[in-house]
């Protein structure tokens, strides 16, 4: 077997699993499985991570101040300024920089529509991105928008081919960072390059990626970049942040508004008010908040985002990939060595591996769910992806579950 042998890499698992006990009160650091309830063999964060017990019982005191309290939170006083600032901590940001948005893909529609894409102002893409964020530019396409998508080539998508699809009409370029389909990893700052001296501007999307490995916007000079919650971030469903880089605000138009947005507003037909106009008065904020949050967030999600990143943050991204790296590459050498078709470059940073398998779900599916081990199986592909809680143990057994299907 090439690479790390089972036997090595066993061996090794005390160095890639330090135990780290967190003292009530203190702040939280992330752990192997003492940090986590996880049933099983689990190798599937990149679908979504689980929750950690930091995460729940910020959870539990979210809901118990709502339940003492009815008003506990509300526009006054919530997580959502907590957890902004630790996210723009995280990917080296402003926290003025960023707004809070439902979902990563909410905030990527609403960022084209906000850039205007359409007739005449166009996107390239690559066919390793969101899935989701495809259908998207589809749409746009058949309404008249120029869209081209960059083909991978070995496993890569070549920045001569992003470069080479840029034209004029090109506003923005938008790709996953770390593609969730087979882990291929950008360098985003050489991304950028290539993309603004062609006139364009760039989108990533950071959801396969920030928490997993150290994410520097203003090192990278992207644009805009989005993230939910509920993989790497640890958190829960129903929330992300939306990253708009400063000096790019004026090129945004507004596109939702709601009470988020209103810095001051008057009415004029209630008694003792002053006379003026039915509709009343208002003023809207600008910067990311100001354009991009409409109405009440999901507060009780960005509690838990909140006490995540503070896991995250005290961790330290740089020693979570560090863990994680002797199992990334033993899976791509063992599995490799198997006969699967590896789809990951070797040298992508990123937390997934994946593999191309004809009949993977048919072949794998029944006898993973039977061994309690979780991957993400799809019709000719698998993907794995391994976090803090997972050990040597964990990834060697995966691979001997396989070996008997092959």
């Amino acid at each position: 077997m090439r690479g790390l042998s089972r036997r090595g890499l066993i061996g090794g698992a005390g160095s890639l699993l330090p135990v780290a006990g967190v003292a009530e009160g203190s702040e939280p650091a992330l752990s192997g499985r003492d940090g986590f309830t996880v049933r099983g063999v689990y190798l599937d964060a990149a679908f979504t991570h689980p929750v950690g017990r930091f995460a729940q019982e910020a959870a539990d005191r979210y809901v118990e101040a709502r339940r003492r309290d009815p008003q506990a939170v509300g526009p006054r006083g919530n997580p959502r300024r907590g957890a902004v600032e630790r996210f723009a901590r995280l990917i080296n940001a402003e926290p003025a920089d960023v707004a809070v948005v439902p979902s990563t893909l909410v905030g990527e529609n609403l960022l084209n529509a906000a850039l205007g894409t359409g007739p005449g102002a166009g996107v390239v893409t690559d066919a390793l991105h969101y899935d989701g964020a495809l259908a998207l530019y589809g749409e746009l396409r058949r309404r008249g928008a120029p869209v081209a998508v960059v083909r991978p080539r070995d496993n890569r998508i070549d920045l001569a081919d992003v470069r080479a699809a840029i034209t004029p009409q090109t506003r923005l370029v938008a790709v996953s960072l770390v593609s969730g389909v087979t882990g291929f990893t950008y360098d985003l700052a050489e991304l950028c390059e290539v993309a603004h001296a062609r006139g364009a501007l760039v989108y990533a999307d950071i959801i396969q990626a920030a928490g997993a490995m150290p994410v520097d916007v203003k090192a990278a000079g992207v644009d805009f970049a989005a993230c939910g919650t509920y993989k790497w971030l640890m958190g829960d469903f129903g929330t992300a942040f939306l990253y708009v880089r400063p000096d790019r605000v004026d090129r945004l138009r507004r596109v939702e508004v709601g009470w988020r947005q209103v810095t001051r507003q008057e009415s004029h037909v209630l008694p003792f008010e002053s006379p003026g106009p039915a509709l009343g008065a208002y003023e809207l904020a600008g910067g990311a908040e100001g354009l991009f949050e409409v109405s009440t967030p999901a507060w009780g999600a960005l509690a838990v985002a909140q006490a995540s990143l503070d896991a995250i943050l005290a961790r330290g991204v740089e020693d979570i990939a560090r863990q994680r790296q002797p199992l990334i590459e033993y899976l791509q050498a063992a599995l490799t060595d198997l006969g699967l078709q590896p789809l990951t470059p070797r040298d992508s940073a990123g937390p997934i591996v994946a593999f191309a398998a004809r009949d993977a779900a048919r072949r794998f599916d029944a006898k993973l769910k039977a061994a309690g081990v979780t991957i993400s199986t799809f019709e000719h592909r698998i993907r794995v992806s391994p976090s803090v809680y997972n050990t040597a143990e964990d990834v060697a057994h995966l691979v001997e579950l396989l070996a008997t299907e092959l």
